[in-house]
């Protein structure tokens, strides 16, 4: 064989030797990916295939809302042979509480249990075989209910990958409101009362039981306003005035209630009102004191002036508020015929 001939053939070998390698490792590579892909898609397949649970039931001791110490009693039937590791319970909503202690299992092997939000987890101390159609039941202490309203609790079994073998989910539970919203509404009311819508003096400075008259005005309050009220007397900012030329007045025996005074002695030219009261049962009830019990008198206020009040709702009983309204007149006041119009105004506090 010719020298270049040679040469070839070995490169030829050597060739196919390079390619042999190559397939090896890639065939390898090959077997490794086909391997990783098929254990994904075993584990991936137990739990998409996960098979339902069956006969599965959830009771409790007591079923008030909020109710702590009562035990859950869960009961099943596995569908598929299966080492089971956890056997989760996860109740629907929110508001689950307590700190769970295993009371019974049966069917499934010694362990422990936990709570996580409304997740409830019994962990077998051993992971154990179990096959399909075996009942299960555990039952737990220590649970605190949720809020009023129905609930489930979804139940599933799982490996120690962790990766479903079982799941289902029970029947609801309703746990009972334990308590009833009263809502009473309390209409505002007061009522008052005035016993003289109107009045007349016939006076005569020379007669001296002609020249200081008084005449009373009763009012009464009822109110079940929670601050009370307060009792409010004004007049015309005129006061008590003649339509005769020049138009006289008949002037205040003071400017104000504060500055209320004995009544003067006659002969006098002066009108005002002095003010009693009681209130039976109405410990807020109160009379300016300015009035002195009756024995000092006020002139009238267009702006007005709180005579009496209350911090407290009455009671059943009226505020009883007598006003007595005096008038004085010598030869000095000019014959004619006065006028005014007095106000009472009873202003209730409802806070």
């Amino acid at each position: 064989m010719r020298p270049h001939t040679l040469r070839r053939v070995k490169n030829l070998v050597r060739r196919a030797k390079s390619l042999v390698r190559r397939s090896k490792r890639q065939a390898l590579s090959l077997l490794v990916a086909f391997a990783l892909m098929a254990g994904f898609a075993v584990a991936s397949s137990q739990s998409a295939l996960a098979a339902a649970l069956t006969n599965l039931n959830w009771s409790v001791s007591n079923n008030q809302a909020g109710a702590a110490a009562t035990n859950y009693s869960y009961s099943f039937k596995t569908a598929t042979t299966g080492t089971i590791k956890t056997i989760t319970f996860t109740v629907s909503g929110a508001g689950l509480g307590g700190a769970p202690a295993i009371v019974v299992a049966y069917g499934i092997g010694a362990g422990t249990v936990a709570r996580a939000g409304q997740v409830i987890t019994y962990t077998v101390t051993a992971a154990v075989s179990v096959s399909a159609g075996i009942p299960i039941f555990v039952q737990l202490s220590g649970m605190t209910n949720p809020a009023a309203g129905s609930y489930t609790t979804a139940i599933a079994t799982n490996t120690a990958v962790p990766a479903v073998i079982d799941n289902g989910t029970t029947p609801a539970v309703t746990f009972a409101a334990t308590n009833t919203a009263a809502t009473i509404v309390v209409a505002q009311s007061l009522t008052f009362t005035l016993d003289t819508t109107a009045f007349q003096l016939n006076m005569d400075p020379g007669l001296p039981a002609l020249a200081d008259q008084t005449q009373p005005i009763n009012l009464t309050v009822l109110t079940n306003a929670n601050s009370g009220y307060t009792m409010t007397v004004s007049d015309n900012a005129t006061g008590l005035q003649s339509s005769s030329s020049g138009n006289p007045t008949i002037p205040q025996v003071s400017t104000q209630m504060s500055t209320a005074v004995a009544w003067p002695a006659a002969p006098a030219h002066a009108t005002g009102y002095t003010v009693t009261g009681t209130g039976v049962g109405d410990a807020g009830f109160a009379v300016n004191g300015a009035f002195a019990a009756g024995t000092k008198y006020a002139g009238f206020r267009s702006a007005g002036d709180v005579v009496a009040l209350s911090t407290t709702a009455t009671g059943a009983t009226a505020n009883t508020i007598a006003i007595t309204d005096q008038v004085a007149v010598d030869y000095s006041t000019p014959s004619g015929t006065f006028t005014d119009t007095i106000t009472y105004t009873a202003t209730p506090n409802y806070s």
